[in-house]
C-alpha cells in the first residue's frame, strides 16, 4: 500500500505475518548499526478469535471525542479507491472488510473474520475456490442488514475506470495475464452486475472462483476492497465524500481540506465485531495546519489538544522537545514496512544509461537529513524493504550515500539530462526536493521542481501520461511477501490510463513473464524468487532509484489512552484508542 507523504521517519525494524502453519521469517540485516527483525503473525480460524466483541482495553472509558490533526485532507475513503495507509485506517472506522486484523501494540497480530465469520474457506483445498460467511446482524448506519450482495458490488464497482486507484489484487486474480478491467469493466454503462467467479448464493454467502490458486486471498480479503457498498447507495465517484457506513461510525460532515466528523453508528453492534471497541463518541479529523504546528501544539499539550494525536511525524524542528519528561512517554514509534524510492519515469526517461546515472547521483544522505537525520530511516538498495520475507539485502551500484559523482559522469558521456521534478507540496517534502534539485544539478543534470497538492499527489503521479520525469514515492507490502511489492509495483500489463501503482511505468515483457513463473513457483520457493527478480529488475531496466527505509515517529496528548503503533498499517491504531475521562 501507498504511505502518506509524510515527513519524519525513525528507526527501521520490521512486522510480518506469517500464513498459518509457516514459521516466521527473519532478518537481521539493516543499515549501520540498526537492525531489521520481523515480528510474527498468524491467520487464526479460532472461534475465541474470531467472536465479538473486541477484548476490553484496561482502564478504557467510553464517551468523549478524540481529534486527528493533519496537515492535508485524505485523497480518497471510497473503499475501491483507498489505497494510503491512513485513509484505510480512517475508512477502518466507517466501513468493514471481509477480514481484519487485530492487534494490541504488543507486536502479535492476527487475522480474523470482520464481516466474515472467520478467514475463509478453502473449498477445495488447492487455493482457487473460496468461500465466506457473513456474520449475523452486521447492520448499516439506517438499520439495514450487509448481505453479501453488497460484498459483490462492492468487489464490482472496483473496476470502473475511474475508481481505480485502490488495490487490485482480488480483480487480478479474477481476470489475470493483464489490465484486470480490460474484460469486465464494471457495473455501470450496462455492465455485468458482478465480474465472473464472483458468486452471492445467499445473502451471507461469497464465494470467489479463480482460474489459478492464490492462498493469500485471506490477506486480500483483509483490505477495503472487500468493503460492502449498497448499490441503492452507490454514488458513484462521490461516494468519496459519504462512504456508507457499515462500521462503528458514520459521516456526520465532511468539509474537504477543513475537517471530517465522525459521529456513532447507532446501529453498529459490538457483538459483531472483534476487531473495534470504538470507545470515544466521535472521532474529528482536521486537516491545514502546518507539521510543525501540529508538533508544537501536541509537544504544549493544552487543554484543547489533550485528546489529540496525528498521523504527521514529528519534524526535526520539534524533535528535540519529544525526549523530556511529560513528552517522551506520548511518542509512538516504530517500524513500517515502507520502502522510499525515486521513480523514474521510464515512458520519457527512455535511456538506461541515464537512469543508472540517476542512481549513482542521488544524495540519500541529503534526503535523510532534510527529515531528521539517521532517525529518519536509513539508506535502501533494494526495491523491497527488509520487512518482507526472504529479504536478502544487495547493493548493485555500491555509491556513497552522498552520491558517485565520477560515475555519473562517466554514464552521461557529456550530456546533461533534463529532469522534472515532482514533489508534494508539504514543506519538508519541498525541503526534501530543493535538497534533490540541488544534488542532482551539481551530479549534471537540469532538473524542474513541479510542486503538487499533498492531497492529490498519488493521484497526479498515477497518472499515465503526467508530466514528470522523478518523483519520490512511498510503498509497503499489503502483507510481507514480494507478491504484494513486484507485481503491483512492477508489472507493464497492468498500467492503466489513470490510478497506476506502478509509478516507474516500467512495461518490460520479460519481467511480467518473470512475475508469471515465480507466482507458479511452490509456496516455499517464492520468497527467493521475488527477491531474485527485485534485483534483475535493478539491474536490466533500473526504473527507480531506492532511496531510504523508514519508521514512524508520531505524537499525542496526554488524554489519549492505549495509543499504539500498528504493525499492519505503520501508524497509530484507531481500533482500540480511547479518551481518559
Amino acid at each position: 500500500m501507498r504511505a502518506r507523504t509524510r515527513t519524519l521517519t525513525g528507526v527501521l525494524a520490521a512486522a510480518a505475518l506469517v500464513a498459518a502453519g509457516c514459521s516466521p521469517t527473519t532478518d537481521d540485516s539493516g543499515g549501520d548499526d540498526q537492525e531489521a527483525k520481523t515480528q510474527s503473525g498468524s491467520i487464526s480460524y479460532e472461534a475465541a478469535d474470531n467472536q465479538g466483541p473486541a477484548k476490553a482495553v484496561d482502564g478504557a472509558t467510553r464517551g468523549g471525542t478524540l481529534t486527528v490533526m493533519q496537515p492535508t485532507d485524505f485523497e480518497h475513503l471510497d473503499p475501491a479507491r483507498n489505497y494510503v495507509n491512513v485513509q484505510q485506517v480512517a475508512g477502518g472506522m466507517l466501513y468493514r472488510a471481509l477480514n481484519g486484523y487485530k492487534e494490541d501494540g504488543s507486536g502479535k497480530l492476527l487475522l480474523v473474520g470482520d464481516l466474515a465469520t472467520n478467514p475463509g474457506k478453502d473449498v477445495n483445498g488447492d487455493c482457487k475456490v473460496w468461500e465466506f460467511t457473513l456474520r449475523d446482524g452486521v447492520k448499516y448506519e439506517d438499520g439495514s442488514p450487509v448481505t453479501s450482495k453488497d460484498v459483490a458490488h462492492g468487489i464490482a464497482r472496483s473496476f470502473a475506470a475511474n475508481l481505480n486507484e485502490g488495490p487490485h489484487y482480488i480483480q487480478q486474480w479474477l481476470y489475470p495475464g493483464g489490465a484486470y478491467n480490460a474484460t469486465y469493466k464494471g457495473p455501470y454503462d450496462g455492465g455485468k452486475p458482478v465480474p465472473d467467479g464472483v458468486e452471492t448464493p445467499d445473502d451471507r454467502t461469497v464465494r470467489f472462483t479463480f482460474p489459478q490458486a492464490h492462498c493469500d486471498l485471506p490477506y486480500a480479503a483483509a483490505l477495503p476492497t472487500s468493503a460492502p457498498v449498497p448499490a441503492a447507495k452507490d454514488t458513484r465517484a462521490g461516494y468519496d465524500l459519504r462512504p456508507f457506513s457499515s462500521g462503528p461510525y458514520k459521516v456526520k460532515s465532511y468539509q474537504r481540506d477543513v475537517a471530517l466528523e465522525l459521529e456513532r453508528n447507532p446501529n453498529w453492534d459490538p457483538a459483531t465485531d472483534p476487531i473495534r471497541n470504538a470507545y470515544p463518541d466521535a472521532i474529528r479529523m482536521t486537516f491545514g495546519l502546518e507539521q510543525a504546528q501540529i508538533a508544537e501544539r501536541l509537544v504544549a499539550d493544552n487543554a484543547a489538544d489533550q485528546a489529540a494525536l496525528s498521523w504527521s511525524d514529528v519534524p526535526p524542528s520539534v524533535l528535540p522537545r519529544t525526549t523530556g519528561a511529560g513528552v517522551a512517554d506520548r511518542v509512538v514509534k516504530g517500524p513500517t514496512q515502507y520502502n522510499w524510492v525515486l521513480n523514474i519515469n521510464t515512458q520519457r526517461v527512455t535511456d538506461l544509461s541515464v537512469r543508472r546515472a540517476l542512481n549513482y547521483a542521488v544524495d540519500k544522505d541529503a534526503l535523510l537529513k532534510v527529515l531528521g537525520g539517521q532517525a529518519a530511516g536509513t539508506p535502501a538498495t533494494t526495491l523491497m524493504s527488509p520487512t518482507t520475507a526472504g529479504f536478502a539485502k544487495y547493493d548493485l551500484f555500491n555509491a556513497p550515500v552522498t552520491g558517485d559523482k565520477a560515475k555519473v559522469t562517466e554514464l552521461l558521456a557529456g550530456k546533461r539530462p533534463k529532469l522534472v521534478l515532482a514533489h508534494s507540496n508539504l514543506e519538508l517534502r519541498t525541503q526534501q526536493a530543493e535538497a534533490l534539485r540541488k544534488n542532482l544539478t551539481d551530479m549534471g543534470f537540469d532538473v524542474v521542481m513541479k510542486p503538487i497538492d499533498n492531497s492529490s499527489y498519488y493521484d497526479e503521479v498515477g497518472r499515465k501520461d503526467n508530466p514528470y520525469d522523478i518523483y519520490l514515492s512511498g510503498w509497503g507490502s499489503d502483507w510481507p511477501t514480494g507478491s504484494t511489492v513486484i507485481p503491483p509495483v512492477y508489472d507493464g500489463r497492468e498500467i492503466v490510463a489513470e490510478g497506476n501503482q506502478n509509478l516507474s511505468y516500467l512495461n518490460e515483457p520479460s519481467v511480467s513473464a518473470e512475475i508469471d513463473r515465480v507466482r507458479n513457483l511452490p509456496a516455499a520457493e517464492q520468497d527467493a524468487g521475488w527477491m531474485a527478480l527485485d534485483r534483475k529488475i535493478m539491474e536490466e531496466y533500473a526504473p527507480v532509484v531506492p532511496c531510504y527505509y523508514d519508521a514512524t515517529y508520531e505524537l499525542h496528548g496526554s488524554k489519549v489512552g492505549n495509543a499504539f503503533l500498528s504493525d499492519a498499517f505503520g501508524i497509530i491504531s484507531l481500533n482500540g484508542i480511547y479518551v481518559k475521562q
